[in-house]
């Protein structure tokens, strides 16, 4: 595998569902209103197992929380056979004493902090792209395992590709995304105060390369994608999952591919979510479906104490409303993705992703 980096001195990421395909887009956070008043603890369900779901009622972060207990209890209702207790808990001030010895801990923490520390018997997954404590999971793929995902798919055989990056991404980074990617990779990176110009001048004489894919997601990437398709043979513009709607909404990235979290079985989710609480999910609202799924299904098939760290690390893993996942030994999520293409300021599934590992 080739990984030349170039540096550019210039002023300049068990649960079996209903197989069904998901066509649209999920509501944004901006689109859910009324949260209701910051919760203490609160408890549903019955059973010798506790999820507990620590999540800050306050501020801008009420609006994900309630995303993420609605997603939760839709699971919790459809899945855990009145065997699993759920406990919300406002982050705000946890008091974890309240909480019946919880065999798992989901924890919202958009910080990157827990305080206090939950029972140390307990399993904690953070709904985050890094578990926050050792030991502990995160259920969310960064966005830097979406481009990977994506440059895997344009250049299946090994064929050159390029990975554009700021100069803040370190090296060591950018050489993990380089592996995983493997085949022909070339990192080149910018200067944060390059222009759009200037990106594509670095380009210029790479013309053997069938894609290119952008670590950063600001206004810069459409200007030089724009560029990149009038050469005689373009390549492939590869974009991730941390691009925001204007982006995707650009004309100028008609026909860029993102790579996402399978969506198989969240068409049915979505549905029951929508009966139930009157609004579409937001993807935070399945993260909390897909943790209470698993939580469910550990619990109806291992007894009271079949949630362990080993059984959620098993290499079989878990499939959910966002699709398959798996947890890997040193707690980070391993996804497996459909591919989408920017067809008219919309995201178009053109590749499903693998039924499963």
């Amino acid at each position: 595998m080739t990984i030349p980096f170039r540096t550019v001195l210039i002023f300049l990421s068990l649960l079996m569902l209903s197989a069904c395909q998901y066509n649209g887009e999920t509501a944004s956070v901006e689109e859910f209103e009324d949260v209701g008043p910051p919760l203490a603890v609160e408890v549903t369900g019955e059973g010798d197992t506790t999820l507990a779901l620590v999540l800050p009622f306050a501020g801008s972060d009420a609006l994900v929380s309630k995303q993420i207990r609605n997603g939760a209890l839709l699971a919790q209702e459809m899945l855990s056979d009145g065997k699993l207790v759920l406990a919300v808990e406002n982050g705000a001030g946890a008091d974890y004493k309240a909480l019946k010895n919880p065999a798992l801990v989901a924890v919202y923490a958009p910080d990157g902090k827990l305080s206090p520390a939950p029972p140390k018997k307990s399993v904690t997954i953070n709904i985050g792209a890094k578990p926050i404590e050792k030991g502990g999971l995160s259920i969310v793929a960064g966005d830097m395992d979406s481009l990977v995902a994506g440059l895997r798919y344009a250049a299946p055989s090994g064929a050159p590709v390029v990975i554009l990056a700021p100069e803040s991404q370190s090296d060591e980074s950018l050489q993990a995304i380089a592996k995983a990617v493997s085949g022909t990779v070339e990192v080149v990176k910018y200067r944060s105060e390059a222009s759009d110009k200037d990106l594509v001048a670095l380009l210029k004489e790479m013309t053997d390369v069938v894609a290119v894919g952008f670590v950063e997601g600001d206004r810069k990437v459409a200007e030089v994608a724009a560029a990149l398709k009038k050469r005689k043979v373009s390549p492939l513009i590869v974009g991730h999952t941390g691009w925001g709607t204007a982006l995707v909404r650009n004309p100028k990235l008609e026909g860029a591919i993102i790579a996402r979290p399978g969506g198989a079985s969240r068409a049915l989710v979505a549905q029951r979510y929508t009966a139930k609480f009157g609004s579409a999910p937001g993807e935070m609202s399945l993260y909390g479906f897909d943790i209470a799924a698993v939580a469910s299904g550990l619990v109806r098939q291992h007894g009271k104490n079949g949630i362990t760290r080993k059984r959620l690390t098993s290499s079989q893993g878990f499939k959910g409303a966002l699709g398959s996942f798996r947890f890997r030994e040193d707690g980070t999520v391993e996804r497996l993705y459909e591919i989408n293409k920017i067809v008219g300021g919309k995201l178009k599934i053109i590749q499903s992703a693998p039924a499963g590992f």
